[in-house]
């Protein structure tokens, strides 16, 4: 599940589509298209304009006040929760930003999103954000290996609203042609980034966390595609060098014959979330 690329970035295609669909008046009222603006960058991702709940919003301080109908006492508040936390999100060199968004709409709902703002030329241009949840507790957020990582706690499903979120959970998410897609995890299933070596003896990865090797085994989903994206980023490489890459699958004991019995761990690989050439557990 690699990042995939397109020739118009997703995220500002995403905006001008939305754009044109609010000021041709596809359904939109004309409140809607009051609301919309042109995503022209800001110099920071407080400043910029996201995509929330299907509706363009452009903030300027890290805040909008929506009206939710002309004259209504009633608003819609969306604003960055904390501060937006910088990161390279499309291996540019340049660093990008991930935010957190909280939209109140004047009722008992407290929702939180996550979204991007990539940097162009020192102008931030935002994506889409992803609903996290209502009411619940934001613990962190990073940008790791080219991920956008959210840790938060939640409730368990059917306990009150009214109940302290006590359920901690982290969401990953990469960036996709509109923005950012969830990292989709079993249970069981960790995301790990470090080094592959594919050769003829040769299955390896190598974690940057703890340095561990541990063998790609032979009945994981995505050993194909670990293989072609090696051989493919390799080609031109001395034999057994090293590809950094970020997988997401779970962890298993090493095989008890074959090449893998050499080593002192399995694993079993889901989804090749993205592979960096020239990349290491250093720079990442």
């Amino acid at each position: 599940m690699a990042p995939m690329k397109s020739c118009l970035p997703g995220y500002q295609f995403l905006l001008l589509f939305v754009l044109v669909g609010l000021l041709s008046g596809c359904g939109a009222t004309g409140t809607e298209r009051t609301r919309a603006a042109t995503p022209t960058g800001a110099k920071t991702p407080d400043d910029t304009t996201y995509l929330v709940d299907g509706e363009i919003v452009s903030l300027h301080h890290g805040r909008a006040i929506i009206e939710v109908a002309p004259g209504a006492a009633s608003k819609t508040v969306i604003e960055v929760f904390g501060n937006p936390v910088p990161g390279d999100l499309d291996d540019d060199g340049t660093p990008d930003a991930a935010a957190l968004l909280v939209k109140t709409t004047g009722g008992s709902g407290t929702f939180y999103y996550v979204a991007a703002a990539f940097n162009r030329g020192g102008k931030f241009f935002g994506t889409a954000a992803v609903l996290l949840g209502d009411r619940i507790a934001p613990r962190q957020l990073t940008i790791r290996h080219g991920m956008v990582i959210v840790a938060y706690a939640d409730r368990r499903p059917g306990e009150a609203m009214a109940t302290n979120p006590t359920v901690e959970l982290s969401k990953y998410l990469v960036v996709n042609d509109i923005g950012l897609e969830e990292v989709p995890l079993a249970g069981g299933e960790v995301i790990m980034a470090g080094d592959v070596v594919i050769g003829h003896e040769v299955r390896s990865f190598t974690a940057c966390d703890d340095h561990q090797t541990a063998w790609l085994l032979g009945d994981s989903p995505a050993l194909a595609e670990v293989r072609n994206a090696y051989l493919r980023a390799m080609r031109d490489a001395s034999p057994y060098a090293p590809l950094f890459m970020v997988l997401a699958g779970q962890p298993f004991d090493r095989p008890t014959e074959g090449f893998g019995a050499n080593y002192p761990a399995g694993f079993r690989v889901t989804h090749v979330i993205r592979s960096l050439p020239g990349g290491a557990c250093s720079s990442q």
